[in-house]
């Protein structure tokens, strides 16, 4: 009984988590408030920050929408929150990120994906007035949110695709250099031994 009795306030707890609030990036905040919160809201530098170590700004339109701009010597992220009214005094929010370093390749989809996901668990701690979670910023937040079409897709096969891609295409530029060595090569033992003096023609001592 008493472990039926701790399952049941388990799953209470998960089920309130889930479905408690409603809809996940819906807030019951007026849009004025959600944009004032959110633009004062200090962003964390550190490793387990929404940027990291990256040097942040925030700054916004005036009403409706947010942006955030991370930037260091490796790599640079601009990630934007939407606000629309719902109702009289709710708010729905929209997220995406984009950007990345030069060190990404074909996984620049997925990093600017966890960038996101930090993002949007930086909004609900902010408007929740909690503190930043690291372990919900890598996705549990953000799972409750639907997905935006600007989002870069950050799947993991999207991710193997485009590293063989990349992979498919440093072979063939190698491919060509040797082509071009190969051929610099001919050109120059077909015209090894020439002999050329101004006004004369030239001579091949091996013709």
């Amino acid at each position: 009984m008493k472990y039926l009795l701790l399952a049941g306030a388990f799953f209470g707890v998960i089920f309130y988590a889930w479905f408690g609030r409603g809809v996940a990036n819906v807030y019951a905040m007026a849009p004025a408030e959600v944009y004032q919160a959110l633009r004062s809201a200090p962003v964390e530098k550190g490793n387990g920050g929404v940027f990291g170590n990256l040097d942040t700004s925030v700054s916004g339109n005036g009403d409706s929408v947010l942006y955030w701009n991370a930037s260091g010597s490796h790599a640079g992220y601009h990630c934007e929150a939407a606000i629309t009214p719902e109702g009289s005094d709710q708010s729905r929010l929209t997220a995406f990120c984009g950007g990345g370093g030069a060190s990404d390749g074909a996984a620049a989809g997925m990093v600017s994906a966890m960038k996101r996901k930090a993002l949007i668990e930086h909004i609900d701690a902010t408007l929740g007035k909690r503190p930043f979670d690291a372990h919900l910023a890598q996705g549990s937040t953000a799972s409750g949110w639907p997905s935006d079409a600007r989002q870069p897709d950050g799947s993991y096969g999207t991710a193997v695709v485009g590293a063989l891609k990349a992979e498919q295409e440093i072979k063939g530029m190698i491919r060509d250099a040797e082509k071009q060595h190969e051929a610099e090569q001919a050109v120059r033992a077909a015209h090894a031994g020439v002999q050329f003096k101004p006004g004369k023609p030239m001579v091949n001592p091996n013709q």
